[in-house]
């Protein structure tokens, strides 16, 4: 396959963004829910548990706010005219999806001012308001996925005295899209999921650094997330094969993650991205077998051991991994599609000027050559060099550096 510069910088800055962006909406659930029931049960180690995920929730809302950012930037320079499309045919879930990363953001904020400053009840309240908004953030970025999957709800308006068509969305049908719901459930539990397995595993790297005095918290997070990660993994399989499902749908989506395994709706030409569904496949089985392994141990007798530590690390690895591997998936699926469903035919039998410019912009290989020339690329590689060290020293420095005494 062709290298394309432009497609690597969306997929490599998307795929950060997107495993920050599930540990952000895991963590905003998480650490509200971990703080009133430390409150109200009298339990300081888990009150102790949320403070410390709260500054781990900042760190990580501000990777994803940074890659999230260069992902736009990324998508602006190499198609303008597409992005302009998109957004104009998509305003309402992304109006949705931006209107509450603000009250997130907001919330964040606020919760974290308000701890030990504010009441109780307050406190809690605004909790609800930042795992809420979490949660509903992919209801407007999912809506633009399905969009992308098979535009369902799109029309077109004939009016005004010079007869202009303007497109147009129904919101209520793009919503009924056969693809959204699988996706967007899938979505929600996926990330509480994996945020529970990496919480897991960030206090099992601690436990390994300092025995003692982590031993605790190692053995609390065990005991509060093992089941129910193992619940929530058990449900991301009939939900990540229903959304499969929704995408016979979409034949050439389907044909491009299936053709690897002799499976194929249609007999036009497929790229062959099987190997990255056997991939994600392969982590959440590793997942699996991380969390029945600490189980076994449980049942023995303790959980708490190094090599419990180990698997849950490797688990929590495996579970970003298996985001990442997912996301990757859904969108590689579709190239070079940005509309998977909508063939060049299609789309020049829509209204026009329309149909011509959905046509014409409807291509991954349809970048804007300016930011592709050498300078260009050459800039960029460079600037994202000194993004990554700073980014490296970032989470070293919040993560991993041990205070002076």
């Amino acid at each position: 396959m062709t290298f394309y510069s432009s497609v690597f910088w969306l997929a490599f800055n998307f795929g950060i963004h997107i495993v920050m962006v599930n540990l952000v909406i895991g963590l905003a659930v998480m650490v509200p829910l971990l703080k009133y029931l430390g409150t109200r049960r009298g339990d300081q180690l888990t009150v102790n548990m949320a403070r410390r995920l709260m500054r781990y929730y900042a760190v990580t809302y501000a990777i994803a706010g940074v890659f999230g950012t260069a992902f736009t930037v990324f998508l602006f320079s190499y198609y303008p005219f597409a992005t302009l499309i998109l957004g104009t045919l998509d305003i309402v879930p992304f109006a949705i999806a931006i209107a509450f990363v603000g009250l997130n953001f907001f919330s964040l904020v606020a919760y974290w001012y308000g701890w030990d400053r504010w009441s109780p009840r307050t406190h809690n309240i605004i909790g609800i308001l930042l795992a809420a908004s979490a949660l509903m953030i992919p209801f407007g970025f999912r809506g633009v996925f399905a969009f992308l999957n098979e535009p369902v709800g799109l029309t077109f308006v004939t009016g005004g005295p010079t007869g202009n068509v303007t497109p147009t969305l129904n919101v209520v049908e793009a919503y009924s899209n056969p693809t959204f719901w699988p996706l967007y459930i899938s979505s929600i539990v996926g990330a509480i999921t994996a945020t529970m397995i990496a919480i897991m595993g960030g206090f099992g790297i601690a436990y390994l650094r300092n025995p003692e005095s982590e031993r605790q918290y190692f053995e609390a997070s065990i005991r509060k997330f093992l089941i129910p990660s193992l619940i929530g993994l058990l449900l991301m399989v009939p939900l990540m094969f229903s959304y499969l499902v929704t995408l016979i749908g979409v034949p050439y989506k389907f044909d491009n993650i299936m053709v690897g395994f002799g499976v194929a709706l249609s007999s036009g030409p497929h790229y062959d991205f099987t190997w990255i569904f056997v991939l994600h496949l392969a982590m959440v089985a590793a997942q699996f077998l991380a969390i029945v392994y600490v189980l076994y141990l449980g049942l023995r007798g303790s959980p708490v051991s190094k090599g419990s530590a180990a698997a849950l690390i490797i688990g929590a690895a495996t579970a970003l991994g298996g985001i990442e591997a997912g996301e990757m998936l859904n969108a590689f699926s579709q190239f070079p599609r940005f509309i998977a469903s909508l063939t060049t035919q299609q789309a020049l039998s829509l209204p026009q000027p329309w149909g011509q410019l959905i046509a014409t912009y409807n291509n991954l290989t349809n970048y804007n050559s300016l930011a592709a020339a050498p300078f260009a690329q050459f800039f960029t590689s460079f600037m994202m060099a000194i993004m990554i060290v700073v980014l490296v020293a970032f989470i070293y420095v919040a993560f991993f550096k041990k205070p002076k005494a």
